[in-house]
C-alpha cells in the first residue's frame, strides 16, 4: 500500500489543508472539495519533484491537527511544509467547484494566431504616433 492509499495520511493531509485553506468567505475550505482525493493523485502523478517531500511531510504529521502539524513542519522540515503547501493549493484550485466559484473556466484551447496577420495596435494607428515622435531616451554616460 502507498503512502497516499493509507487513509491516515490523507486524513492528516486533509487537516493541514483545512488550516491553510478554512472555509472562509463563501469559499469552502480545502477538505470540503475533497482535496485529499483523487486530485491529490493526479497532483503527484504531474508534480513528481514534489512528491517525496510531501510525503516524507505527511509521514511525519500523521495523527496531529492541521494547526500542529503545519507548524512542526514549518520549524522543523521547510521543504516538505513547501511540497505539502503548494500541494494543496494546487488541489484546491484544481477543483470543478472552486474554479466555479472564483468563475475560471480553467484552461482553454486558443487558435495559434496567424504570424502574417497585423495585429490590431498596428491597424488602429496607436503605434503610429509613436513611430511619428521618434526615440526620446536620454543616453546613458
Amino acid at each position: 500500500m502507498s503512502m497516499t492509499e493509507n487513509p491516515d495520511n490523507r486524513e492528516t493531509f486533509a487537516a493541514i489543508a483545512d488550516f491553510l485553506i478554512p472555509n472562509a468567505a463563501g469559499m469552502p475550505s480545502a477538505s470540503e472539495v475533497e482535496v485529499q482525493g483523487p486530485i491529490l493523485d493526479r497532483i503527484l502523478s504531474l508534480r513528481t519533484d514534489l512528491r517525496d517531500d510531501f510525503l516524507r511531510g505527511i509521514s511525519r504529521t500523521v495523527g496531529l491537527n492541521g494547526h500542529a502539524a503545519a507548524d512542526l513542519l514549518n520549524r522543523e522540515d521547510p521543504t516538505a511544509f513547501a511540497a505539502v503547501s503548494l500541494v494543496a493549493s494546487a488541489a484546491y484550485y484544481m477543483s470543478d467547484r472552486v474554479r466555479s466559484l472564483i468563475g475560471y473556466p480553467g484552461q482553454e484551447n486558443r487558435p495559434d494566431p496567424d504570424p502574417d496577420a497585423v495585429p490590431e495596435y498596428v491597424r488602429n494607428g496607436m503605434l503610429q504616433q509613436v513611430l511619428n515622435r521618434g526615440p526620446i531616451f536620454k543616453p546613458t554616460p
